[in-house]
């Protein structure tokens, strides 16, 4: 068959394809540790499950505004206001069928053939793709491990040249759990106020930085620098709501009308009684997220100390998110191990430990593994590795 040279320029998402892997091996019955998957293993609030329920039981299941329904907008802004110090009005805010769509409609919506985004490595998957869709041209920037993969402002500088249209930040970072010093990233501001490119924010992980970090957001920099900025956010990871997907983005009124035309002809709105949930997720208690927090650090410093323990394995602290990311160089080029992706292929079919490999990530030399799961697995998890790589 002949497809379009857009698709053809793509591939499936790496992350989608661990979790179909793993999942076709646990369904023939094998026990399989699921490191893969980026995914918060708590259960969503139960005021948040109510608010569905009562959305469901009154009948609110009808079509709703594309952009999403005006009290979740207003909803969205107050709590990135009250969070994160920003000032975005409702106006500029667009619901979406979670982060991930929010980042196709606003590349799609302003990355023309030619144009040069500039992408930190290692990236999330979806960014190099879609940048790729649209016909743009990824200029990689690899972030020194030494320094935790921390993207600083000299490095954007060097980047930048006449068809700059764009920078992604991810901060802080899937894959490995970087966070962007807010110094440096007002610095990458006013890079992009005088270059006149635009900053995509990824602040899907926003609340989850440890020890004395605290959520930042470029959009807390006041309206001056609002012109160049696009801020996209998640409800999933935030609220333990990733198959509730809904996302948004804050941006200029006219960016959010540009990427509320796309959204118009391949999703409409995201689904009705998600847009009541999320209300009920942004007005209420938010204590669930510093729980999450707390289990989510307890585990981080169980995982870094057990796989620094394991002879050849190299894994800087994450600042936030939930996910390390081991360097396993000293593994490559052993008993027919090329790639991170043949260690993680065998690590699949004989440790039954899934992990996402490194190239999906833009580096060559490291995996990732997510912290999202309970101790059991992740102690069962980690001797398998040790056995493993102990063989190797």
């Amino acid at each position: 068959m002949n497809f379009s040279k857009r698709v053809s320029r793509i591939s499936v998402s790496s992350t989608s394809a661990v979790l179909a892997a793993a999942a076709r091996l646990k369904a023939e019955g094998v026990d399989i540790v699921d490191f893969g998957p980026g995914e918060p293993d708590f259960a969503t609030p139960e005021h948040i499950k109510q608010a569905a329920i009562t959305s469901v039981q009154g009948d609110f299941t009808r079509y709703t505004a594309t952009e999403g329904i005006p009290e979740l907008r207003r909803a969205i802004a107050e709590w990135h206001a009250r969070e994160l110090g920003s000032d975005y009005r409702p106006e500029e805010v667009l619901v979406t069928v979670g982060g991930k769509h929010a980042v196709f409609n606003l590349v799609s919506s302003l990355i023309d053939a030619g144009d040069e985004v500039i992408i930190p490595t290692p990236y999330w998957v979806t960014f190099k793709d879609v940048v790729t869709y649209a016909s743009g041209e990824c200029v990689f920037v690899e972030t020194p491990e030494r320094d935790g993969f921390r993207l600083s402002a000299a490095q954007v500088a060097a980047a930048i040249t006449p068809r700059t249209r764009m920078l992604i930040v991810n901060s802080p970072c899937n894959p490995s759990g970087a966070v962007i010093p807010s110094e440096e990233l007002r610095q990458i501001a006013d890079l992009a106020r005088e270059h006149r490119f635009w900053v995509l924010c990824d602040e899907c992980y926003s609340h989850f930085v440890y020890g004395d970090g605290r959520p930042f957001s470029l959009g807390s920099l006041g309206r001056d620098y609002l012109g160049q900025l696009l801020v996209v956010g998640s409800l999933s990871k935030t609220f333990a709501m990733t198959g509730w997907r809904a996302g948004y983005c804050l941006a200029p009124k006219e960016v959010v009308q540009a990427a509320l035309k796309i959204q118009s002809h391949c999703t409409s709105n995201i689904c009705s009684i998600t847009q009541k949930a999320a209300i009920a997720a942004l007005t209420g208690p938010q204590e669930p997220i510093r729980e999450m927090l707390k289990e989510y650090s307890r585990r981080r410093d169980y995982m870094v100390p057990a796989l620094n323990a394991i002879s050849g394995l190299h894994c800087q602290w994450p600042d936030g998110a939930f996910y390390v990311y081991p360097n396993v160089s000293s593994f490559l080029g052993k008993t027919g191990i090329h790639t991170s992706a043949d260690l993680a292929q065998r690590l699949l079919n004989q440790a039954r430990v899934a992990v996402v490999p490194g190239e999906a990530f833009g580096t060559l030399q490291h995996i990732r593994i997510s912290y999202a799961t309970s101790t059991e697995q992740l102690e069962k998890g980690v001797e398998r590795l040790r056995r493993l790589f102990e063989s190797l």
